[in-house]
């Protein structure tokens, strides 16, 4: 419980109110004294059980959504629940949003609580950078109804939305995967029977008819089959995010931005493509994996992007994705392709000794990087020596290193 200067005041008046009443024998004076004296005891008394209600308070965020795009504006509800049988006569109410969370108004409110009552407060948000969002901190500073004490309790109501990053056509990078990959095997079952292209693990979705049961007795999963014709090219894909990179230009364009929307656009034209994509992305200290689960690329990008808290990223070198193929239960070997996306600020960041991992354990290695304004911080004769020293040292290992001909800044949304 603190004393506001509207307390002090309301103290310190009364008492001099007194003092001098009793001084100069003037009893209106000192009746005033005693009066307004009264009050504040009053108002302290009162607020000693206000406190006690603030105490009791329920609070819950609703959200309109938990997915959406990012620059998407969402619905923010605070609903507090005053379970005491006191009033709260006067409560400031404070959401605190997240870094990356602008409010269209100040989340502040100035309201009352009946005791047994609730109250919500609503207000709108527009999430300026890809990734999850995570909403709990509710400040309520109570008072009195003269304003004397104030009493300020910090709440968690938890909540969070995903932003997904906005998805742009992106061409060099599929020219050079379809380049590599080369053309689809196609074929076709013969006489009833089945021309088997590969077997894998049983994926919800496949056919349950292509179950392969002597696999399962012998390995003890359920494993399928994948016919000629049916038999599809297996990418993994490799989000190296920092989170430095957020401090690199300016909202809503910052090289984090631009490199998210770059990796989320290049997982769209390849899920539509046919391709089967594992992805791993880099969330603090370890690669979170997602292996293959369906050509829908929102469920697909939700899963991924939900790891990842906006402003965050990887603390940990690049050769941590090494360990992703065993995360996932493949081989290295059992990918056509891996596409690692970074930029080349990050990479003359990184020990060669990283790369050398990266190329001992993929043996086809794609370095794609987005469009981004790296002379800035970068020389252009740096960046070239950067790259060719990083191709000398993965060696035969790399297929290519490639930036986007396509640039990925947008404008702020009104």
């Amino acid at each position: 419980m603190k004393i506001t200067l509207y307390g002090v005041a309301g103290l310190v008046l009364p008492v001099v109110a007194i003092l001098y009443g009793l001084a100069s024998e003037n009893l209106l004076l000192y009746s005033l004294g005693l009066a307004l004296l009264l009050i504040f005891y009053k108002e302290y008394k009162s607020f000693t059980r206000v406190k006690k209600a603030v105490e009791k308070l329920a609070i819950e965020r609703r959200l309109e959504r938990g997915v959406v795009s990012e620059l998407d504006d969402v619905g923010i509800t605070l609903t507090i629940d005053n379970r005491g049988l006191d009033a709260i006569p006067r409560a400031l109410v404070v959401d605190i949003p997240p870094r990356y969370a602008e409010a269209r108004a100040k989340p502040i409110a100035i309201t009352s609580i009946p005791p047994r009552a609730s109250i919500s407060i609503t207000y709108r948000v527009t999430l300026m950078a890809p990734g999850t969002h995570p909403f709990d901190k509710v400040v309520i500073i109570a008072s009195d109804f003269l304003g004397y004490f104030t009493e300020e309790l910090h709440y968690s109501a938890k909540g969070y939305v995903t932003a997904l990053p906005l998805v742009a056509r992106v061409d060099i990078s599929m020219k050079t995967v379809q380049k590599v990959l080369g053309v689809n095997v196609m074929g076709r079952a013969i006489g009833g029977l089945y021309d088997i292209a590969d077997i894998r693990e049983y994926q919800p979705g496949d056919n349950i008819k292509k179950i392969v049961w002597s696999a399962y007795a012998k390995m003890g999963k359920l494993m399928v089959r994948e016919d000629y014709g049916e038999s599809r090219a297996r990418i993994l894909l490799l989000i190296d995010i920092r989170p430095w990179v957020w401090g690199i230009g300016s909202i809503p364009n910052t090289l984090a931005h631009i490199q998210l929307r770059f990796a989320s656009s290049l997982l769209a034209a390849m899920l539509r493509s046919g391709l089967v994509v594992d992805t791993a992305i880099c969330s603090e200290l370890m690669p979170k994996v997602m292996p293959y689960q369906g050509e829908d690329y929102e469920s697909t990008a939700y899963r991924i992007f939900s790891v990842l808290d906006a402003g965050e990223g990887c603390h940990s070198p690049m050769s941590v994705f090494t360990n992703v193929p065993s995360y996932i239960g493949r081989s290295a070997a059992s990918y056509d392709l891996v596409v690692l996306i970074t930029n080349p600020l990050a990479l003359a960041l990184e020990n060669p000794r990283d790369f050398t991992a990266l190329g001992e354990v993929f043996n086809k290695l794609l370095i794609a990087m987005p469009m981004f304004r790296y002379e800035e911080y970068l020389s252009k004769e740096s960046i070239l020596k950067l790259l060719k020293r990083v191709a000398e040292v993965l060696g035969g290992s790399l297929v290519d290193i490639e930036f986007s001909e396509e640039g990925f800044e947008v404008s702020k949304r009104a």
